[in-house]
């Protein structure tokens, strides 16, 4: 069986983790921006690529048969995201929501989600067109 490149599972697993971190982080931005001014409301923040970052993702032990017991992290689409409150010292006079960084983190967002789900459709798209042998 084909384990690398087109093929490869784990690469359509983390692409469809990022669509669906990307489409979270877009709601809880869209919560903290219609919220901007209700008071004593604080903003929160989606924390993913942080966890991504830490010393448990980084040690992967490697199994060389599948019967193997699988060492360290389990990768990125085993990650869960969590929701926290920005550590913002912004204060409004109502709450401390700043609206332009929310925005700011919306529209990088969505540039991100639609690189994302580009990525993920073409990764299908070549699987489709590798299943129906078609070329180019």
């Amino acid at each position: 069986m084909i384990k690398t490149g087109l093929f490869a599972k784990a690469h359509l697993e983390n692409l469809k983790k990022a669509v669906d971190v990307y489409a979270r982080r877009h709601q809880v931005t869209a919560q903290n921006i219609s919220n901007v001014e209700t008071r004593g409301y604080r903003a929160q923040k989606l924390q993913f690529e942080e966890l991504l970052d830490s010393e448990q993702m980084r040690l992967r032990g490697m199994t060389t048969h599948r019967n193997h017991i699988p060492i360290g992290g389990q990768g990125p689409a085993a990650t869960e995201d969590l929701m926290i409150d920005a550590d913002s010292q912004f204060d409004n006079g109502v709450n401390n929501v700043d609206i332009d960084t929310e925005m700011t983190t919306l529209a990088t967002n969505d540039l991100s989600y639609r690189m994302a789900t580009r990525l993920l459709s073409g990764r299908y798209n070549m699987l489709r067109s590798a299943i129906r042998g078609r070329v180019g």
